[in-house]
């Protein structure tokens, strides 16, 4: 609800970044600047349509069982720009969907125009990472059900393409994915990322990481104690000849690491790392099955928290974009989709076993996000997808290895997808009150009994 903290940490942090990307926009003028400060300027426009973008998916009301939304249906966040005085930010209405990605749409053509097409680093926006937020913008205008949502599908499908082919990324290979030293932690050991988010040491602590809550490893943080896992039924569902599933930990290995896994896990660190990390310390539990082992502290470096926290985080890999083209072309071309879906798995599994052989779209959306969800567990990508197609959450089952307080199911949609306005907002934003927020979802689902 809206008087709890964590929604506090989508608008304070978004807007704030936002600012930053105001700031810099309105102190460059395109004519008389540098061709280093029109990069930057370009620079800007890309972090701010990704911002919104962000904000938009996250905040854009969708149907569900559990809360009526007929009263704000499309409406997504206020719009702040350079030009936005300190009187009109308070009273700024949430824009609806249409203005706000039609804004969208007009920064990142911006950031089309200033950004150089030869520059390729993944650490800061490029014109390729541009072409992949117009693909994730189109795959969600494609759903607002309107008559040309089959251009807005094609376009999605046309610049995740141009994405790909910008960038000239290709997909991690098995030995960059298990890698124990860079594995998703180093943009710059592999040809997959587009784009991705860079640490050091200087703006690092032992906790206030992503690194330091995900990465099991890492005897420093969190991620050893709450030991993040993948849901049981998710796991068993994924094919022993699918090289992903090696980053969870396989419950007859964990039994016996001797005996039974029919692949061997690499670990980071020394001999010692990993048989504190399995055996346990004073300071940390024992592993556990399911536990994750997708995300490696920077280096393999388990101990020291000033080398290991220092990793970087993925924005945007090209198998994104992959998916995305295969998901628009679905409404269009179903052979072809399950065709590109076919040949991303040839790279995934094995023995060369898989076929979709997906029946009608349904179908085939279902077994699609299935593979993405293997693909991007922990990236931060999922929950816009299941937002957007309406899937629902299933944590609750026979034999779940989820905790108790958190075994909740939801039929479609889950209603906390749509992000509450903080009540921070209501005090400085006039514009924005209770009838014009989202809906409370506090309590509308409940715990799984165990029948």
């Amino acid at each position: 609800g809206a008087d709890y903290i964590y929604c506090a940490y989508f608008w304070q942090c978004y807007y704030k970044w936002i600012r930053m990307a105001n700031d810099i926009i309105s102190l460059v003028d395109p004519q008389t600047a540098t061709d280093e400060a029109v990069q930057l300027l370009g620079q800007a426009y890309a972090y701010r349509a990704m911002f919104y973008l962000d904000l938009a998916r996250l905040y854009e009301p969708k149907a569900n069982g559990y809360t009526d939304i007929s009263s704000i249906q499309g409406l997504t966040v206020p719009i702040v720009t350079e030009a936005t005085t300190e009187h009109q930010a308070k009273n700024n209405p949430r824009a609806t969907r249409e203005v706000l990605y039609d804004f969208i749409l007009s920064d990142l053509a911006m950031a089309q125009a200033y950004l150089s097409p030869s520059a390729n680093t993944y650490t800061l926006p490029t014109v390729a990472a541009v072409y992949g937020l117009f693909a994730r913008a189109y795959l969600e205008i494609g759903y607002w059900g309107y008559a040309d949502s089959a251009d807005a599908f094609a376009e999605a499908a046309r610049y995740a393409r141009m994405a790909v082919t910008a960038s000239g990324k290709t997909p991690l290979t098995q030995q960059q994915w298990e890698d124990p030293v860079n594995g998703f932690n180093n943009g710059a050991a592999s040809n997959s990322w587009i784009w991705g988010l860079t640490t050091s040491s200087e703006n690092t602590i032992n906790i206030i990481t992503y690194t330091a809550h995900i990465s099991s490893e890492g005897t420093w943080g969190y991620a050893p104690l709450s030991q993040i896992c993948a849901s049981r039924r998710f796991y068993e569902a994924i094919p022993d000849s699918d090289f992903r599933k090696h980053s969870w930990l396989d419950p007859v290995y964990m039994d016996d690491p001797s005996a039974g896994v029919p692949y061997s896990y690499k670990f980071s660190g020394s001999d010692q790392d990993k048989t504190n990390f399995l055996s346990g310390t004073d300071a940390n539990p024992p592993a556990v099955p399911y536990q994750n082992i997708k995300f490696r502290p920077y280096q393999g470096e388990c101990t020291d928290y000033a080398v290991g926290n220092c990793a970087d985080h993925p924005l945007m890999r090209v198998e994104e974009m992959l998916f995305i083209e295969m998901e628009a072309l679905a409404h269009s071309d179903l052979s072809a989709a399950k065709a590109l879906l076919e040949g991303f798995m040839d790279q995934r599994i094995t023995d060369g076993s898989y076929v979709c052989d997906a029946a009608d779209a349904e179908s085939f959306m279902e077994e699609m996000l299935f593979q993405k969800r293997v693909e991007f567990w922990g990236e931060g990508v999922l929950y816009f997808d299941y937002k957007r197609l309406g899937r629902g959450i299933t944590r609750g089952y026979p034999g779940t290895n989820e905790s108790a307080i958190f075994a909740l199911n939801s039929e479609g949609r889950s209603p906390q997808w749509n992000i509450v306005v903080t009540n921070a907002e209501f005090q400085y934003n006039s514009a924005i009150i209770t009838s014009t927020n989202n809906p409370d979802p506090s309590g509308l689902l409940t715990l799984w009994s165990g029948d």
